[in-house]
């Protein structure tokens, strides 16, 4: 979600912001009430703020969907001359208005219907209201619904890949930062322990491309405390907490997130930290939002728990590919060996070769070898039948 620009006094103002930091009004002009049709509970209620938003399964959008009926990015709303406009950008052709199929930009109606795949919204329009806002919401319910998309999206990652890039992404989208990284400890061969990045991620769900990622350095004096054990770092303005780096000094870095993923170590009996997830921003975030912080533990535990099940697996899948091999190798000598028997059975057949040997003794040992030849073949595929 991009920068909020206050319909009454035109100031810019975070993205989940409720209310102007500057005006004290409310940012919100729309909302979208789920009608439980779906995975989503009923009456869960997502703010629209004057710009845009999108929807999608995936963790880098701002309303997440966890259903394998949506895409991954699905539907963009615009806000543009006080009104709202829906795009459909999976081309899946399961998005409506009310009854009309929202094919390249439908605008939204006060209370009509929004329908995208199995689930419905009712889309209300908030009337603009000079009155200062003195309650803001409490924000627990949208965090909650963010946990459970992000939850159900560790479970639908196909491979370890895509565990560790919805990690970051989630990571940015909790914390407002824009530019985020994945790194898993590994031991080098001379026994010293290395960081191996292993995603690179901007907010709104996207790859870190090579260039944005060089334009400034990550901050390795915070790393480094998070790798020797001191807990999480989260610096929301490093000017308004006096944190003062190399790095935060050279690039101007405001805010920084930096979240230990540990486990437990069978052989030492200690905790070990096994990965990190990097976040940081040019610009604050501003104070994060309530639960955040809890939140963040929380989701740093389940990013460890499903980054070391897909080790786990893959350590399996390798176990198995080996077996594999041998199985196959197991079978193609046994192949070769019954074809030696048989050619052997076909010499033995000819008296004046093997004269001095009784025929019948030596084809009744030679057919006892071939049946257990054949069982063993035989046990061998019902165990390749297994392992596929």
């Amino acid at each position: 979600m991009q920068d909020v620009i206050c319909p009454f006094c035109q100031a810019t103002n975070p993205r989940d912001g409720y209310i102007c930091d500057n005006c004290e009004r409310s940012l919100i002009v729309g909302k979208l009430t789920s009608l439980g049709r779906g995975v989503l509970t009923k009456g869960l209620v997502w703010d629209l703020r004057p710009c845009s938003h999108t929807m999608g399964r995936n963790i880098g959008n701002d309303f997440v969907v966890p259903s394998n009926l949506i895409s991954g990015k699905h539907m963009q709303f615009v806000y543009r001359n006080g009104k709202f406009y829906v795009e459909d950008t999976s081309e899946r052709g399961n998005c409506f208005v009310n009854d009309a199929q929202v094919e390249n930009e439908l605008g939204l109606q006060n209370a009509c219907t929004l329908r995208v795949g199995v689930e419905e919204f009712l889309f209300t329009q908030v009337k603009l209201d000079s009155n200062k806002v003195t309650k803001v919401p409490d924000p627990l319910a949208g965090q909650l619904q963010l946990m459970l998309g992000i939850i159900s999206e560790f479970h639908a990652s196909l491979n370890l890949q895509e565990v560790v890039d919805n990690a970051v992404d989630a990571v940015l989208r909790l914390t407002h930062t824009n530019r985020g990284y994945a790194f898993l400890v590994e031991e080098t061969p001379d026994g010293e322990m290395d960081l191996r990045e292993v995603s690179a991620r901007e907010s709104g769900g996207k790859i870190l491309s090579q260039g944005e990622s060089n334009e400034y350095t990550i901050s390795q004096s915070i790393i480094q405390q998070v790798l020797q054990g001191n807990g999480s770092i989260i610096i929301e303005d490093a000017m308004q907490q006096n944190v003062n780096t190399d790095t935060i000094r050279k690039f101007k870095l405001k805010s920084i997130i930096c979240l230990p993923l540990v486990t437990y170590n069978y052989r030492t009996g200690q905790k070990q930290v096994m990965g990190i997830i990097y976040a940081d921003s040019l610009m604050p975030t501003g104070e994060l939002p309530k639960h955040c912080r809890s939140t963040l533990q929380m989701l740093a535990e389940i990013i460890t728990s499903t980054i070391v099940k897909w080790q786990n697996y893959d350590k399996m899948e390798q176990t198995f590919g080996k077996y594999q091999r041998c199985v196959n190798q197991v079978e193609m000598d046994l192949q070769a060996t019954t074809d030696q028997i048989l050619y052997l059975q076909e010499m033995i057949n000819e008296p004046e070769k093997y004269s001095k040997i009784s025929r019948e003794e030596i084809n009744l040992e030679l057919n006892a070898v071939e049946s257990r030849i054949q069982s063993i073949w035989s046990s061998l595929k019902r165990l390749n039948m297994a392992n596929d």
